[in-house]
């Protein structure tokens, strides 16, 4: 899992607005850091980081829901529909990754059980057990796991393209420009206006 961007600059006596706005600001260079690779449908680990900046970035709209109101709102439920999509795309890759795994464990076991028996057979009988094993019978476990490992596949086609399509489509609709105006510095208040501390502004 890729580390959270440090924050710099908080003030633990300074406005909660400030503060809020400071955290989002790097919470969404983040999440749009891995814009380059949104078109790589193959870049595993990428997405998934993406994933994880996502999560940030929503949990930071959610906890200064006071300062964001209503464009926060809109934005939480866009990074969330990003995020699950993303989480629906990295579990297809999990389960890809396992049945490989699995596939790959059962190919040397199998491979090792065909050599030994090439090993003690006749030589007139290595063609016909050699043959055999190029067709595995139906009761192979072999043949669940690929049947499975394509679904999978599809699966993770499907959950990339809903991700893809959610990303352009905010995009078009400004969401990049809507949460860089959440991050930006409201500007100082007027000689003489009552300041406090906590002040959401």
């Amino acid at each position: 899992m890729s580390r959270a961007w440090p924050v710099e600059g908080i003030e633990p006596e300074g406005r909660l607005g400030d503060n809020a706005r400071r955290i989002l600001r790097v919470r969404i260079g983040e999440f749009y850091g891995y814009a380059p690779i949104v078109a790589n449908e193959q870049a595993v680990e990428e997405l998934h980081n993406l994933r994880i900046a996502a999560k940030r970035l929503r949990y930071t709209l959610e906890l200064f829901r006071a300062v964001f109101g209503e464009v926060g709102e809109r934005q939480i439920d866009r990074v969330k529909a990003i995020q699950e999509e993303l989480g629906n795309l990295h579990d297809a890759d999990v389960r890809i990754a396992l049945i490989q795994d699995e596939l790959t464990i059962l190919g040397a076991e199998q491979t090792v059980s065909l050599g030994r028996t090439l090993a003690t057979a006749p030589a007139s009988a290595h063609q016909a057990i050699a043959s055999t094993a190029l067709r595995p019978p139906p009761d192979d476990p072999r043949r669940g796991l690929v049947a499975l490992l394509g679904r999978e596949f599809g699966a993770r086609k499907r959950s990339y393209d809903a991700f893809h399509t959610l990303w352009v489509r905010y995009a078009a609709e400004g969401m990049r420009q809507e949460l860089v105006g959440l991050s930006a510095m409201p500007l100082p208040k007027q000689d003489g206006a009552d300041e406090s501390p906590n002040d959401v502004s």
